[in-house]
């Protein structure tokens, strides 16, 4: 085969789709940090299944045509940072095919390069020793061979990707301390190779994977979040309103489904419910006044509109819709009935639930941004792995709002924030307040570990409790209270002046007591406070304030 159409095309990535499928538990087990995560196979393959459920069902006449469709599949489901790169790889492969009908090999190469070329400009400070350099490496040996006239065929080529792949997989520990320290190999480059190895042995056997793509492996990528009890999801505004009616209105629909959120902004107020009776709901809500912007998915079988060229004329479109009623709006990732509470409470508009274990999507953001009716949006990640997903977010939304990624790593980082704004203040004002109130805390996440591993000097094992701050592992060992009383000495300096600390689900109300007895006679000049979290993967969030 000299060259690919855009149906064989097709049916190597579903191929490929399927094959990373198979292998997320493979690719998860080689992440360094013992922690549970948005890991970076689970992050790949719902990236890369995004993608398939753009193209699914629809003819392409030509590569270029479906492989920009693929690429704006990525883009809105980009999950975590691996997924990320993942879409801007894709998003470069696609660049070189304009115009093009068919791939053949001198285009393949042009697209490795492009595509590698793509993901090193989106990432701020590109590592070496990561799927970045596995896919400039592949790029440089298919670029080589072919130069060399020993590639003819589509199929030397993508067997050249995946004996490259591996190659330069195999050197990413010596590239990166860390994996040789931990003995593995960098496994966003893993999912890489896999990718090209699904559809290289589509090409070469006419294996598609789909008899097996049910397999356990895959049901963590697609279940992630939590079980879906309520069927649609409801949307909509309420307008013309002569009285509060937030708490009222939010009474009752906790009677009929749950993921609330009512907001009410003078005369205008804003719902969002997943419920198994959105006739109930609007017929409830119009008791009260007009309903505007109704919205209603059903998320079990919710598919995504197919977009492709016509996507900027159709946000175009939405930007006349979009409704302004204040000059500030917030939205925030977070985890736990305690977290969300808080946040709602110093101002968040809307809360998308994930973070840890859950990385949202660009696309998430982009609803979230669309539901929040603010002239400016100031938007919370409060996860180093969530942070890009909420940046390309704004690169694929088109809209009049002035957004604002704050590059939270945490919970309190977003908390310290919002106590800090000012809605007085300009824009750029409060984003210095913010970042000043972010810089002022120091956090320490207390966890157990899911997997062995040596990092940072510490042997630990499965089950250990690990302490864990500004992205490094400070502490290990078998007891929960000494290990957060260790965390605790490490980020307590002479300027502290308050403790907060928040309990998980998995922490009883005993250890919660003990751990605040011993601090307050450690510490008898700091002021300490407890609050409940909800969050279920961290059982202490300590933060040490000025």
């Amino acid at each position: 085969m000299k060259f690919l159409t855009a149906d064989v095309l097709k049916d190597m990535l579903r191929a490929a789709n399927n094959y990373l499928k198979l292998n997320i538990k493979k690719i998860n087990a080689l992440n360094v940090f013992p922690v549970p995560d948005g890991d970076t196979g689970t992050n790949m393959s719902a990236t890369l299944d995004s993608s398939i459920k753009e193209i699914n069902g629809k003819v392409f006449e030509t590569v270029d045509e479906l492989m920009n469709t693929v690429a704006f599949g990525s883009l809105k489901g980009a999950r975590g940072n691996s997924g990320v790169i993942l879409s801007q790889l894709l998003r470069g492969f696609a660049k070189e095919l304009k115009g093009k009908e068919v791939l053949d090999i001198p285009t393949f190469v042009a697209c490795l390069k492009s595509a590698s070329a793509s993901a090193y400009r989106a990432v701020m400070k590109p590592t070496e020793g990561t799927m970045l350099t596995v896919a400039r490496g592949i790029a440089e040996d298919v670029e080589k061979e072919v130069l060399s006239n020993s590639v003819s065929e589509i199929e030397e080529l993508l067997e050249i990707c995946v004996l490259s792949g591996k190659k330069w997989l195999s050197k990413t520990p010596e590239m990166l301390p860390i994996l040789k320290e931990a003995n593995v190999v960098d496994s966003g480059g893993m999912g890489l190779v896999v990718i090209f190895e699904g559809m290289y042995k589509f090409l070469k056997e006419g294996i598609s994977f789909e008899d097996v793509q049910e397999e356990e492996a895959y049901k963590v990528a697609s279940v992630k979040t939590e079980e879906i009890k309520f069927t649609y999801c409801t949307e909509f505004f309420i307008t013309g309103l002569k009285k509060n009616i937030e708490d009222e209105f939010k009474q009752y629909l906790q009677t009929v489904g749950d993921s609330i959120i009512v907001i009410q902004d003078g005369e205008i107020l804003k719902t969002h419910v997943h419920t198994n009776s959105p006739g109930k709901v609007i017929e409830r809500a119009l008791k009260y006044g007009e309903l505007i912007n109704i919205k209603i998915d059903n998320m079990k079988y919710q598919h995504q509109e197919f977009v492709k060229a016509e996507t900027d004329q159709r946000n175009n479109e939405n930007i006349e819709d979009e409704i302004i009623t204040k000059e500030y709006g917030f939205v925030a990732v977070s985890q736990g009935e305690g977290f969300n509470e808080i946040l709602k409470g110093l101002g968040v508009d809307y809360i998308i639930e994930g973070g840890q274990t859950m990385n949202p999507s660009a696309d998430d953001f982009i609803s979230a941004i669309k539901n929040v009716p603010a002239k400016n949006i100031f938007v919370f990640p409060n996860n180093k792995n969530v942070i890009m997903s909420a940046e390309l977010s704004l690169q694929l939304i088109n809209t009049k709002k002035n957004i604002k990624v704050v590059k939270t790593n945490n919970i309190p980082e977003c908390i310290a924030a919002l106590i800090r704004f000012d809605i007085n203040s300009d824009v750029e004002t409060n984003i210095k307040r913010m970042q000043e109130a972010i810089n002022s805390i120091k956090v320490a996440e207390v966890t157990q570990a899911v997997r062995d591993t040596k990092i940072n000097g510490f042997k630990i094992k499965e089950g250990d409790f690990i302490g864990i701050s500004k992205k490094e592992i400070i502490q290990s060992g078998k007891d929960l209270i000494e290990v957060a009383i260790s965390c605790v000495k490490k980020i307590v300096d002479d300027s502290t002046q308050i403790l907060s600390i928040y309990y998980g689900k998995n922490v009883n109300s005993d250890d919660v007591q003990k751990l605040v007895d011993e601090l307050k006679a450690e510490y008898p000049q700091i002021d300490i406070e407890s609050y409940e979290s909800g969050n279920d993967i961290y059982h202490f969030i300590i933060v040490a304030e000025m």
